[in-house]
């Protein structure tokens, strides 16, 4: 339980839906996706390996891909999500995307989410993101706490937050529709009084 002093200090800034937050790592430039990224978008969301423990079913023409890009600008003009595009600073070239949403403003509370194309996994990239997300969430959101959900059985996804410093909390029983079917979700989150850069 936190004290009442605590409280009053929690609360989340929206300031940042006022202009795009573009942000930055070490390899990484995290900015707006436009349609310009159509093909890169493309390649994640067609990829049935990147669609295995997610919602959506891999797409198979590029229109679903400009709808995709539509709907994270949308999430953003609503102050609903901020949805960044990943991109190696080396070609500016977008690899996978990552996201905060699903907002608690009373909690300040956020859950974030992320997908990287096939060809760019294993080299620390999800990582380097996660970290840099949560930075923002804690920084500049003023959240208190970041969760993440992840489908059962991905196992990779798991490691790479608690990699990140993200601690377990649970089983979420048969939480999650995927693809018709009822899933359990594996529900992680990192503090603010936890956090260390």
């Amino acid at each position: 339980m936190i004290d009442n002093e605590s409280i009053r200090n929690i609360e989340m800034n929206n300031d940042c839906f006022n202009n795009f937050p573009e942000l930055e790592s070490e390899r990484l430039i995290f900015r707006k996706i436009t349609k310009t990224d159509v093909e890169e978008i493309f390649k994640i969301y067609s990829d049935p390996e990147v669609a295995k423990y997610d919602f959506f079913r891999p797409i198979t023409d590029k229109e679903r891909a400009f709808a995709i890009i539509e709907g994270y600008n949308n999430g953003f003009l609503e102050e609903e999500e901020i949805t960044w595009g990943v991109a190696r600073k080396s070609d500016n070239k977008i690899i996978g995307y990552c996201c905060v949403g699903d907002f608690d403003d009373d909690a300040a509370r956020g859950e974030i989410g992320y997908g990287f194309n096939r060809d760019e996994w294993n080299k620390g990239y999800g990582t380097e993101a996660i970290k840099t997300m949560v930075k923002f969430c804690f920084s500049e959101l003023n959240l208190n706490r970041v969760e993440a959900t992840v489908t059962y059985g991905n196992d990779a996804s798991v490691r790479v937050l608690k990699k990140a410093g993200f601690t377990q909390e649970g089983i979420l029983r048969e939480r999650t529709m995927i693809k018709g079917e009822l899933v359990d979700d594996v529900i992680l989150a990192m503090l603010k009084k936890d956090y260390t850069e």
